[in-house]
């Protein structure tokens, strides 16, 4: 018998990714059914998917105890503590998209419920699963590019000037662009070298100016021995541009690319030993030598993600996102004083 009976809350856009996750992890996942206030994404999936519970309302799916015991929140993001809380004292086990919340306070008041309860509560960290982000991982272990001495994290991705409307168009909607967009990657960074104080921020609107979101970030965060940049930026065109973090050692240095730091760029070591353990490293982790890896991107990642939160659990957990979203909590803090 399948460990989670999961209905699912909300189902927009991100929906797709989590069907597919539960689709193909059968064995430990059954899912139940769905709720969405939306009465035409209602419509849309009673025709899709006939064998599920279209639940008739946020209520009807919370009293399913007989059938549900883990609740997938994909809503708005100002309102996945409230239904995280209810989840938890209603005895689900819980799966959060990201972020899990806006402030971490209230991160930390869903980690000691679940845990006064007996019950699980993962978040969604996907990125982490990049085959590039654990090569980066052993070799920063293994000092193979010698102490750090900068690091600098860049996002440059267009969007249109419609996205940040609705529940998107405000902070308390939101949580801005870094709980929005930058979370990832910035969680990226501090699970590679640690966790940074912030320094100095600003914060502009120079696309999306009628609404109360800025659209772009910049920071400068210290990391005791070495600082680093970030710059979280909405307002290119006509596309996305990159994604990247580039990482400076005393040995080499070593940068992370593609359309979600999927790809290593570039990586060159001063000696040839650290160069050989690198080759190394890499059959280790794939099977085979590279110069450069591309694996598959974040948004695929989902049915491994879901895979893993049986498998290694701890990976997973709500307290794994802590850490970046009280970063995020004092650039905001930070940048809009």
């Amino acid at each position: 018998m399948a460990k989670y009976k999961v209905a699912v809350l909300g189902c927009g856009s991100i929906f797709s990714r989590h069907l597919a996750a539960l689709n193909a992890n059968q064995d430990d996942y059954q899912f139940i059914g769905y709720f969405d206030p939306d009465s035409g994404l209602q419509s849309k999936f009673k025709h899709e998917l006939p064998l599920q519970k279209c639940y008739s309302s946020e209520d009807e799916l919370f009293s399913d105890v007989n059938s549900v015991n883990c609740i997938v929140i994909l809503t708005p993001s100002d309102i996945h503590f409230r239904q995280a809380k209810r989840a938890l004292e209603a005895g689900y086990h819980v799966i959060l998209e990201k972020p899990a919340c806006i402030d971490p306070s209230e991160v930390m008041y869903l980690i000691n419920l679940a845990h006064k309860l007996e019950l699980e509560i993962f978040c969604v960290l996907q990125v982490r699963l990049n085959q590039s982000v654990d090569l980066v991982k052993k070799v920063l272990q293994e000092d193979l590019i010698g102490r750090v001495r900068s690091a600098s994290l860049i996002q440059r991705w267009q969007r249109p000037e419609s996205y940040f409307s609705n529940w998107r168009g405000t902070y308390n909607g939101c949580g801005g662009v870094m709980s929005e967009f930058g979370i990832h990657y910035l969680d990226i960074l501090q699970y590679l070298l640690g966790i940074p104080e912030v320094i100095a921020t600003k914060f502009y609107k120079t696309k999306f100016t009628t609404s109360e979101v800025d659209d772009s970030v910049y920071a400068l965060l210290d990391f005791e021995k070495f600082g680093a940049t970030m710059e979280i930026c909405l307002a290119a065109e006509p596309h996305n541009i990159e994604v990247s973090l580039t990482i400076l050692g005393a040995n080499g240095y070593l940068k992370l690319g593609g359309k979600s730091l999927d790809q290593i760029v570039s990586i060159e070591f001063l000696d040839e030993n650290s160069a050989l353990r690198y080759a190394q490293i890499c059959e280790e982790i794939l099977g085979y030598k590279i110069d450069n890896q591309v694996s598959i991107g974040a948004c695929p990642h989902h049915p491994e993600l879901y895979k893993q939160i049986i498998n290694n659990p701890e990976r997973f957990r709500l307290n794994q996102t802590y850490n970046v979203l009280n970063i995020i909590s004092k650039i905001n803090a930070m940048g809009r004083a």
